[in-house]
């Protein structure tokens, strides 16, 4: 059977549709699943909107410009169920539960994903929602696959992540009693001893989430998913789709716009990039093939994990990746780039500091007054202390080497051959993927959709960031002459001493 055709006539429900991962499987099960009934989207308010506005934003999203030009009544089969992952229940009232009663496939890729979070808010989205959608799970009589998206960095203690559970000394129910009963404040107190010094309380939450899956598997036809760092869209819905610059990501667009001129972080790291439609093609198909053998009744429910980790099919440092995306970022300049982009990296500290606060700190300064004497909303210093915090949370992630084992990847993609003839969800060969096309993506992700410019500079911007190149090598100099003269004045009133 071909996926699409696995998909006709189906209920589908997902949470997190609103997320980058949610909108991508949004669009692609839209735009090459047309056999679906209905797919149904858990939705709350957030940011002084209201579900209902959130959900016309939704669908005016620029990510679906192609498939409502190829299929323009396709959002007459999305249904919106108003709740909240963070409450009982995922807040769904008992109209929209009864409304859900014949959905046969569930994607949760609900989550936190922001490292920054704190350990309470995490836990009660990441952990309990987890849990409290699996009790809805129970009680849907026609489900064949429950889909939960996790993440490969599931366990930063060791060195080899493997495709299997990672139990923790912590139980799943007692963290969500303890964020129930404790307050944000006193939690995050205590995060790093309770999460035995996770480095951040994203991966903490998403291991306990996946007990949960764990706990309940022999009771539903349960995957786990875990992607790697999610790039920017590969070809699909066009190349360069991106929603946000959580984790590397980030670092490397702070680094094409000349925010951060040093980055504390190992540069021989090998950066697992998978692109987000490669993500999303593997978790549509994983839901098929949990389906089929759930229909087969011959297969008794067993848990699949699959790491979607590109291992040897990306073998680009961070320093090699940054130096990529820099050369581009030279050649194609971002309007909003403040200095010029640069390929500094460092693993001491007490180095980063300095120019933190030698170059990181005056220039956001001196950028932020520009933007009130303009009367706009000041952002540099802000970004720089984020930058700095996300540093600091990313932890191990940022030091050391994690191989991760995916050969329930390949199992997918193997499925994916034997089911996919039309190759709607098969879009390229993996070992074929050419990677100048994924960093040029990220480029082309930044100004189309994170800044909403033109994908090529106009002549301004390129002149502008000439002018920059001219005040960094100027600034460079006079820094680096102010460190000699202060080691030289040292150096002889030592000398003096002695």
């Amino acid at each position: 059977m071909e996926i699409s055709e696995f998909y006709n006539d189906r209920e589908i429900f997902i949470t997190g549709g609103t997320g980058f991962l949610g909108k991508s499987l949004f669009e692609k099960l839209l735009r090459d699943c047309p056999g679906i009934k209905t797919i149904y989207m858990l939705i709350r308010p957030k940011r002084g909107k209201t579900a209902l506005e959130r959900l016309e934003d939704f669908k005016n999203d620029v990510v679906f410009d192609r498939v409502r030009r190829e299929r323009p009544n396709i959002f007459e089969k999305v249904v919106p169920i108003f709740g909240d992952c963070q409450h009982l229940g995922l807040g769904i009232s008992q109209e929209d539960l009864e409304r859900l009663k014949n959905v046969s496939i569930i994607f949760h890729e609900a989550a936190f994903v922001r490292f920054d979070n704190d350990l309470r808010s995490s836990i009660l989205m990441n952990t309990q929602g987890t849990f409290e959608l699996v009790k809805i799970a129970q009680s849907l009589k026609q489900l064949i696959a429950f889909v939960h998206c996790s993440t490969a960095y599931i366990y930063p203690l060791g060195k080899v992540i493997e495709e299997k559970i990672y139990q923790l000394p912590n139980d799943w129910r007692k963290a969500i009693q303890i964020a129930e009963t404790c307050d944000a404040e006193t939690l995050e107190a205590l995060r790093l001893k309770y999460t035995n010094f996770y480095p951040n309380a994203y991966s903490f939450t998403k291991n306990l989430a996946e007990q949960i899956i764990a706990d309940h598997s022999h009771l539903l036809p349960m995957t786990i998913v875990r992607p790697a760092v999610v790039a920017p869209a590969y070809l699909e819905p066009e190349p360069g789709y991106v929603e946000n610059l959580n984790g590397p990501m980030g670092i490397l667009a702070v680094k094409s716009m000349g925010v951060s001129q040093m980055t504390y972080i190992n540069p021989d790291l090998i950066l697992s990039l998978i692109s987000v439609d490669i993500v999303t093609c593997l978790t549509i198909a994983s839901a098929c093939r949990s389906g089929l053998e759930t229909l087969s009744k011959n297969v008794p429910h067993n848990l699949h994990i699959q790491s979607f980790a590109p291992g040897d099919l990306f073998k680009y440092t961070i320093k090699q990746s940054i130096h990529k995306i820099v050369v581009l970022a030279r050649d194609n300049p971002i309007e909003n780039t403040v200095w010029a982009p640069a390929t500094r990296l460092t693993t001491s500290m007490y180095w980063y500091l300095i120019w933190v606060f030698l170059f990181h700190i005056p220039m956001g300064i001196f950028y932020d007054t520009l933007l009130l004497l303009q009367k706009k909303e000041p952002m540099l210093l802000k970004t720089t202390r984020r930058m700095i915090y996300t540093i600091r949370t990313l932890g191990r992630f940022s030091k050391k080497y994690f191989e991760m084992k995916n050969d329930g990847m390949w199992e997918v993609f193997n499925f994916m051959l034997q089911h996919d003839e039309k190759r709607r969800f098969y879009i390229v060969e993996p070992t074929k993927i050419d990677h100048d096309i994924v960093f040029r993506g990220l480029l082309r992700g930044l100004k189309r959709f994170i800044f909403k410019e033109p994908v090529e500079a106009t002549s301004e911007t390129r002149q502008r960031l000439k002018i920059l190149i001219i005040l960094d090598k100027i600034v460079t100099f006079l820094l680096f002459f102010i460190v000699l003269k202060f080691a030289w004045k040292w150096t002889m009133s030592l000398a003096g001493v002695i």
